[in-house]
C-alpha cells in the first residue's frame, strides 16, 4: 500500500510539473473532505467517460483525427486496472450532442467524464481537455499545443495528468503499458486511425477498405504492431462473417499476422483476443482461455477480451459466469460486435431466459444480418417461448439465406451434453430438423 501510495504521488506531482509547462489550471482544491477516501475506499475503481472530442477543423475530412485522438485515450486509460473506463461505442452517441455532466453520468453509469476539443493547424495539433465530475465540477483543465510528430507525447501527457487528477495507484509495470509509442511512422498511424471506423462498423466492403488501409500503414512501418493485429482482425471478420471463400485459410492468415504483432509487441491487446477466438473456432479451449486472459492482464477493461472470456466459459458450460462476463463487455461497450452477441443471446437461452435470448438475437440481425447463427437461437428461442408464428417465420428465412445449415452440426461445440440437448430441443421445436418427429442426433455421432 505503502509502494502504492509513493507511485500515486509521484504521478500526481508530475501531473503539476506537466501542468505548469503545458497550460494545467485546476479550479478549486482536488479533493475535500473525505473525496480521496471515497475515491480509494475498499478497492472501488472509478469509472469513467472520455468523451469524443469535437474537431474543430473547417475540413470534415479531417475529423478522423479527433476521434482516433478520443480512442487512443480510451485505450491508454483502459490499461489502469485501478479504471474502468466506458468504450468508444458507449460514448460515440454523444458527439456533437448537447447533454449535461449529470445526464450523461446517469446515462452512462459513470463517476467522471473527459472532454475536449482537436484543431490541426499547418503542422501543429491544438488540444484542449478537462475532467469534470457529475455535478459539472472541473477537477482539471490543460491546453496542448504540440507539433503533429509528437502526437504519441501529447496523449501521453492527457493520459498522465487524468490519472493524477483522480489519485489512482498505478504501478510502474502499468506505467509503462500506457506511454509505449506505437509507431515512429505519424503517416502509419494515420492510416491505422482511417482503418478503424471501418472495422467498428463491419461490412464486406468496410473490411476490404481498411485490410488495404492497413496494408499502406505496414507498407510505411513493417515493425507496428497495432497494425499487424488489424489487420488480423480483418480476416478473422471475414472468416467468421461469412465472407471469405476459404474460412480456414483466413483463420490461418488471421493467427499469422497476430503472432506477428506479439513478436513486435507482446502487450498488444487485439491480437491476443484474436488468437483466443482461433482457438476458440478450432475447439482448443484451454489455449483460448489463456491468451483471453492474459489479454485482460494487460487490459482489464477491453470489451472484447471481456466477451471472449464470456464466449469460452460458454461452451465450457459454465453458464452464468459466461452471462456475467458478456454482460460487463456490454456494459462498458453496448455494441458488441456480432459474435459476442450471438453468444449473449445463446447463453440466455441455455438458462432458459427466451425474451432476453429473442431481444438480443433480434438487435443482432438488425445490426449484423449476417450472423445466420443468431437466426438459429432466434428460431429455438421463438419456439421454446410459445411463438410458433415468429418460429416458423425464422425458420424460412434460414432455409432462404442459409441453405447449407446442418441442425446435427450446429451447437456441437457445446461440451455439456445437457446444452446440446436444450439447443436441439428448441430447433426441433421450431421445425429446423428437415422431417417432422425425426429423433435427436446420437451426441457421440457428432462430436
Amino acid at each position: 500500500m505503502l509502494a502504492a501510495m509513493a507511485v500515486t504521488l509521484a504521478l500526481a506531482a508530475g501531473s503539476v510539473w506537466l501542468g505548469v509547462t503545458s497550460g494545467w489550471n485546476s479550479i478549486g482544491p482536488l479533493f475535500t473532505g473525505n473525496e480521496f477516501t471515497r475515491n480509494v475506499e475498499l478497492g472501488a475503481r472509478p469509472t469513467i467517460a472520455v468523451l469524443p472530442f469535437q474537431s474543430q477543423n473547417t475540413d470534415p475530412e479531417r475529423d478522423y483525427l479527433a476521434d482516433g485522438l478520443t480512442q487512443d485515450i480510451i485505450n491508454a486509460l483502459g490499461r489502469f486496472s485501478a479504471l474502468t473506463v466506458i468504450s468508444w461505442n458507449a460514448v460515440f452517441p454523444y458527439q456533437n450532442k448537447p447533454a449535461s455532466p449529470g445526464e450523461i453520468a446517469r446515462s452512462l453509469a459513470v463517476r467522471y467524464q473527459v472532454e475536449g476539443t482537436v484543431r490541426r493547424v499547418d503542422d501543429r495539433l491544438r488540444v484542449a481537455a478537462q475532467l469534470v465530475d457529475a455535478g459539472g465540477r472541473v477537477l482539471w483543465s490543460a491546453r496542448f499545443d504540440e507539433a503533429m510528430i509528437d502526437i504519441f507525447a501529447l496523449q501521453d501527457k492527457i493520459t498522465s495528468q487524468i490519472a493524477g487528477a483522480l489519485a489512482i495507484g498505478v504501478t510502474q509495470i502499468e506505467q509503462r503499458r500506457v506511454l509505449a509509442k506505437p509507431t515512429e511512422s505519424l503517416a502509419a498511424y494515420d492510416y491505422v486511425l482511417r482503418a478503424r471506423p471501418a472495422l467498428q462498423r463491419p461490412t464486406r466492403a468496410n473490411n476490404a477498405e481498411a485490410r488495404a488501409l492497413l496494408r499502406h500503414a505496414i507498407e510505411l512501418d513493417p515493425n507496428y504492431a497495432a497494425a499487424y493485429a488489424a489487420l488480423a482482425e480483418t480476416y478473422h471478420l471475414a472468416a467468421s462473417m461469412g465472407w471469405a471463400e476459404s474460412p480456414i485459410a483466413y483463420l490461418g492468415r488471421a493467427e499469422e499476422l497476430a503472432l506477428k504483432a506479439l513478436r513486435l509487441d507482446d502487450s498488444e491487446v487485439r491480437a491476443r483476443v484474436i488468437l483466443g477466438h482461433i482457438h476458440l473456432f478450432r475447439q482448443q479451449y484451454r489455449e483460448a482461455q489463456t491468451e483471453i486472459d492474459r489479454a485482460l492482464t494487460i487490459n482489464p477493461n477491453d470489451a472484447q477480451g471481456l466477451a471472449g472470456r464470456g464466449t469460452v466459459l460458454l461452451w465450457l458450460g459454465q453458464t452464468d459466469a459466461a452471462i456475467g462476463a458478456l454482460e460487463q463487455a456490454q456494459r462498458i461497450d453496448p455494441e458488441l460486435n456480432g459474435v459476442d452477441r450471438f453468444a449473449l443471446s445463446l447463453a440466455y437461452y441455455l438458462r432458459r431466459r427466451y425474451p432476453a435470448a429473442i431481444e438480443q438475437a433480434e438487435l443482432n440481425l438488425r445490426t449484423a444480418s449476417s450472423v445466420n447463427s443468431s437466426r438459429i437461437v432466434l428460431a429455438a428461442a421463438y419456439a421454446q417461448n410459445d411463438q410458433a408464428e415468429d418460429a416458423a417465420r425464422v425458420v424460412t428465412m434460414i432455409r432462404r439465406v442459409f441453405p447449407t445449415f446442418d441442425p446435427h452440426e450446429f451447437g456441437t461445440k457445446l461440451l455439456k451434453s445437457a446444452d446440446l440437448d436444450h439447443l436441439r430441443d428448441g430447433m426441433r421445436k421450431a421445425g429446423l430438423y428437415p422431417g417432422t418427429g425425426d429423433p435427436l442426433p446420437d451426441q457421440k455421432m457428432n462430436r
